[in-house]
């Protein structure tokens, strides 16, 4: 934010002024600003030393803006955590769909001894045969799945009726499968939405037996899975806008869509509690939070598997006035303050409060202090 430097500001004069201040031997001290460190000059405004002081090494402008500090994430782009799908049946793979296809209700996803297996959505596994006379929460998941691929002449309810098996046999006889009127556990797959298969576990002519996995389905969006530790869970929270940074630089929007506190199954096994010491709590190191973030726009396809780092913004102020950061000058007596420069080529040590610390810059206020009040800086 350096500004150009107004013709009536000649810094030669204030390079050979006595200022009557002194570098302290130590020359600088270190201060802590939202959870970063900082350098900064310190002098002893109370010191005289009539012929070595010097001025600014250059100057600057007091400036109005809006800052805002963040924290960084590393994360992994792709499309997020898988739905693995397994075999209920036993039996021979004679079809399997194509990787990187996309996955919608009602599409087959492989075939067991020429059997299609399809995709379904629901929340409630298949976990046994339907027919005439079951009642449950899972054969109204059936029976709306049935309605929305435009069977009708039942009731959706919790009731397998005559007249549910005589929407099945039609739904049997459209995707080429045996008509009984009755689902087998291993005709269908409920999986929680739309998707695409990113990964196939077996191949067409492989024996298989029921719990093996066959396939994984993902979402079509792109999404970064990034870990977090616990006691920063609450910074991404669902719903948090985020910025993702990718490879070479170019960054897209995001948001939170997923944020879980899981064991933590990493090999160092510190998890998410970030401490050592034996009075922490027992469990906070044996867990993680798993974060998915999913992007607004697409990045390219050729950087699925790439890190990234996603970059959430923890505290901002708005319309503040705000210096660089090596313009603060830590007064022996304690706090800060700036070196004003008047136009008379005099300066004068004006004390500051500080405020949000961020991007190299510091939010300044004081007496004196206003947009566009010419500032000495540290020349480093």
């Amino acid at each position: 934010m350096a500004a150009p430097v107004d013709q009536d500001y000649d810094l030669e004069p204030l390079r050979r002024r006595r200022r009557g201040l002194l570098w302290l031997a130590l020359g600088v001290v270190f201060a802590a600003g939202a959870g970063a460190g900082y350098w900064f000059l310190v002098r002893d405004s109370g010191s005289q030393t009539p012929d070595e002081a010097t001025g600014p090494a250059a100057i600057d402008q007091v400036a109005r803006e809006t800052i805002s500090d963040t924290e960084t994430w590393s994360g992994t782009l792709g499309h997020g955590s898988p739905f693995t799908v397994g075999v209920s049946g036993q039996g021979t793979i004679t079809w399997l769909a194509d990787q990187e296809s996309k996955v919608k209700r009602g599409t087959e996803l492989y075939r067991l001894d020429e059997q299609p297996v399809l995709a379904l959505y629901g929340s409630t596994p298949m976990y046994r045969d339907l027919k005439i006379g079951d009642t449950g929460a899972d054969v109204k998941q059936l029976e709306t799945n049935l309605a929305k691929l435009g069977y009708d002449g039942f009731d959706v309810d919790d009731e397998f009726t005559w007249y549910t098996a005589q929407a099945v046999e039609e739904w049997q006889d459209d995707i080429g499968a045996v008509e009984t009127g009755s689902v087998k556990e291993s005709d269908v797959v409920f999986i929680p939405g739309a998707g695409r298969i990113d990964n196939l576990q077996v191949e067409v002519g492989d024996e298989v037996s029921p719990g093996t996995d066959v396939l994984d389905i993902t979402g079509s969006e792109q999404v970064v899975s990034m870990d977090v530790e616990v006691a920063d869970r609450e910074l991404v929270a669902v719903g948090t806008d985020v910025t993702v940074r990718l490879p070479g630089g170019k960054e897209v929007p995001g948001t939170v869509t997923a944020a879980t506190v899981v064991e933590d199954t990493s090999d160092d096994g510190e998890g998410g509690g970030g401490g050592d010491g034996d009075d922490e709590d027992p469990g906070a190191d044996d867990t993680i939070t798993k974060v998915e973030v999913t992007l607004k726009k697409k990045a390219n396809t050729s950087l699925l598997g790439s890190p990234v780092d996603v970059v959430v913004d923890v505290d901002e102020r708005k319309d503040v006035l705000v210096v660089p950061i090596n313009a603060l000058l830590a007064l022996s007596e304690g706090g800060f303050g700036l070196e004003v420069v008047a136009k008379e080529d005099s300066t004068s040590i004006i004390p500051v409060d500080t405020g949000l610390f961020a991007d190299g810059k510091v939010e300044v206020s004081g007496k004196g202090i206003r947009e566009g009040t010419v500032i000495g800086v540290a020349g480093r």
